[in-house]
């Protein structure tokens, strides 16, 4: 046994006694002691940009008995457009009222003060240990979307917290949604079933656009603070978004984690740069990352943020007997061809159903500890790429680093970006 599978073991096995770690499945357990079959269930949001307010409908969607009862944002125009929108499109349904509508960075304490059932955490990922660990102490439900940390000491935050929502088993479900789509489920029964064969490589790319366009330098308000500037162009900084690697890519991430067995890489090693992008953050616009597997098995995902060129989401799992092919149109070429041929369904509703019908079922569910290690898989390549150097498992898990300014306020004064180059990243 190689030195970095021993201490990738032993991280696991640690991990396991501190935090709950599970890798090969979601946490379900006996029946909650407090099932939840027919009240209505009141939902607190965190964040009212647009991943918030689409996971908020979902919710409305999924469950008729569901209700929205308090709102949060950094910004009072997000919060009057969500409230507005809401209002508009689900009426009774969105009973926010305006004293329970909380701005700031500190919104969030006054939104888990209300009696609300479940927490919807959507804010720009660096917030995400954060507001998980409050969530947890107030012993509230919770949907978190995906990454849940930027940085190490975050995700191992989150892994911290999941234990304690163990032991007062509470639902938790995250935004890695694709495991939730019926045709990739499908597809992925064969390589569950053995039908094709072991694992010998993964390759996916994620070539896409910018999901939110960077803020041109000279629009930004004269009077406007570093931290709101950068929150209103979060995508733009490591410290806010994690950068595409870390907050896009990880579904590509998520899909070779599927692939290995939803165990860790041993290493990573990568590349990447900045070639379109002009705005005042430091993060790159295009990365490629080789992850080492035992048994000489390798995973490799690409992904940029480029404007003008082709784009293109695919991932492909090589085996012993076939490809499979995921996760936007699942296909599988072997012997025998196949392609899913049953009902589309939408996998960000599809998640929110499965949420209210645990809750209502009184079953404890929780994929707190596998979004979290699949955060960590991301940063271990993001910082490979940035650093240029071999990372693996057992480094990646002691890094320090955190990325997040301490004492945060709105009116806190943030250092001139400094673009990583690799060897003095």
């Amino acid at each position: 046994m190689s030195q970095d599978t021993m201490q990738r073991r032993r991280f696991l096995k640690t991990a396991t006694a501190t935090a709950g770690f599970l890798l090969t499945a979601p946490y379900l357990g006996r029946a909650a002691s407090d099932p939840l079959p027919v009240r209505t269930l009141k939902i607190g949001l965190v964040g009212c940009g647009g991943r918030g307010l689409g996971a908020v409908r979902n919710a409305l969607d999924a469950d008729p008995n569901v209700v929205v009862w308090a709102l949060a944002d950094a910004f009072q125009e997000r919060l009057d457009f969500g409230a507005k929108l809401l209002k508009e499109q689900y009426g009774g349904r969105m009973q926010a009222e305006t004293a329970r509508q909380f701005v700031g960075l500190d919104a969030y304490r006054n939104l888990l003060e209300e009696p609300v059932d479940v927490v919807l955490l959507c804010t720009p990922p660096a917030f995400r240990p954060q507001h998980v660990a409050a969530s947890i102490a107030a012993g509230k439900h919770l949907y978190v979307e995906k990454p849940v940390a930027v940085d190490v000491p975050g995700a191992l935050s989150v892994l911290d917290s999941a234990r304690m929502a163990k032991a007062q088993e509470l639902v938790i479900l995250d935004g890695f949604c694709w495991r939730y789509d019926q045709a990739n489920k499908a597809a992925r029964e064969w390589l569950r079933e053995g039908q094709l064969g072991k694992v010998i490589a993964f390759d996916g790319l994620y070539y896409a656009t910018p999901p939110k366009s960077p803020l041109a330098l000279d629009s930004r308000p004269p009077h406007e603070s570093d931290v709101s500037w950068a929150l209103r162009n979060w995508t733009a900084w490591y410290w806010l978004s994690g950068g595409q690697f870390v907050e896009q890519a990880i579904h590509t991430v998520d899909g070779m984690m599927w692939s290995m067995g939803d165990q860790p890489p041993v290493a990573a090693y990568g590349s990447g740069g900045r070639a379109q992008r002009t705005d005042d953050g430091d993060v790159w616009d295009h990365y490629d990352v080789h992850f080492e597997y035992e048994h000489d098995i390798m995973g490799h995902i690409a992904c940029r943020q480029w404007v003008g060129c082709h784009s293109e989401i695919t991932d492909r799992t090589f085996c012993e007997k076939g490809i499979l092919t995921t996760p936007l149109r699942p296909r599988i070429q072997a012997e025998r061809r196949w392609r899913y041929r049953g009902e589309k369904t939408s996998m960000y509703a599809n998640t929110h159903v499965a949420f209210y019908q645990y809750l209502r079922s009184g079953k404890w569910v929780q994929t707190l500890e596998q979004a979290a290690v699949k955060t960590l898989v991301a940063i271990m390549g993001r910082n490979a790429a940035l650093t240029g150097q071999r990372i693996t498992w057992d480094e990646i898990t002691k890094d320090t680093q955190s990325l997040m300014p301490e004492s945060l306020t709105m009116e806190t004064s943030l250092p001139p970006a400094s673009i990583p180059v690799p060897g003095k990243a």
